[in-house]
């Protein structure tokens, strides 16, 4: 690979394509398929996504791209407390995304997260055109890019003190989900200051999961953000488990808005996740 190629369907994104995936519960919801037609392509589609309620000309297609919620209810969406999740824009043009997480008030310190979500391959993420096979994370150099924007419009109601803004990618290895979450906002400093840029670890039980302090957004302006996730792979390899593995399949990349007695609320545009030629 000689120039970096995006691996996913619809950067921008571009279209209304989407569901909003519960994850404490499982379910999916309120799905959007009015700009699934400019995706409608053989090889997005997929029986297991018999549940969204798009079929185009080859059969049952998946979401291009989610919104994934953990910790609320379906029946808190669009309150406060509660989380909503919103699609800004011209269909056919870089949409803005909005996740607004409203925990400040909700009377408990649980984990709460709205996160905007390109995941699973032929769903949001492409195949590689050589061999028709999943893109690996060691395939090339990963990098993550969007447009930022927040404000945190609350206190802290709990003794973590969490508002955080992250990019998170989700990976296979060895068998195992690896995960590497970059914060680009914390004015709780939820997690204390961290050594060598290091927040937290799970020291890879049952699967490795890394925390590490990324580029900063600052509240009420627009921020074009940049993850290299192959250089903190290698930078952080001991939390990782060592070296990324040959076969290191993406699961997904997410940009997530997470609070615990906190509100916080966030913007994101012109989303893309390319691999290019490792250097």
């Amino acid at each position: 690979m000689t120039q970096a190629r995006s691996i996913v369907y619809d950067p921008g994104p571009s279209h209304r394509c989407w569901s909003v995936s519960h994850e404490s519960s499982g379910a999916s919801t309120d799905a959007d398929t009015s700009g699934c037609a400019p995706l409608d392509q053989q090889e997005r589609t997929d029986s297991n996504c018999s549940w969204f309620p798009y079929t185009g000309r080859y059969g049952h297609a998946c979401p291009s791209w989610r919104f994934v919620t953990i910790g609320w209810e379906g029946n808190k969406l669009g309150k406060t407390p509660g989380y909503d999740a919103q699609v800004q824009g011209t269909e056919g043009k870089p949409l803005t995304l909005r996740m607004r997480n409203s925990a400040g008030k909700v009377g408990d310190c649980d984990l709460r997260e709205v996160a905007f979500s390109y995941e699973y391959t032929g769903s949001s993420l492409r195949r590689d055109p050589a061999d028709h096979q999943p893109y690996n994370f060691a395939d090339g150099r990963l990098k993550v890019s969007y447009d930022a924007y927040l404000q945190h419009t609350s206190g802290f109601a709990c003794g973590e003190k969490r508002a955080i803004l992250t990019t998170d990618l989700i990976y296979q290895a060895h068998g195992k989900k690896n995960v590497i979450s970059v914060v680009h906002y914390d004015p709780g400093h939820f997690a204390g200051a961290g050594k060598n840029g290091v927040l937290w670890s799970n020291h890879c039980s049952g699967g490795c999961r890394v925390t590490v302090a990324g580029q900063s957004v600052a509240p009420g302006r627009t921020t074009p953000v940049s993850v290299d996730f192959t250089a903190l792979a290698a930078k952080y390899s001991a939390y990782l488990g060592g070296a990324v593995p040959k076969s290191s399949g993406i699961e997904a990349v997410q940009v997530v808005n997470s609070t615990r007695g906190a509100d916080l609320d966030t913007k994101v545009s012109h989303a893309d996740v390319t691999l290019g030629a490792a250097r």
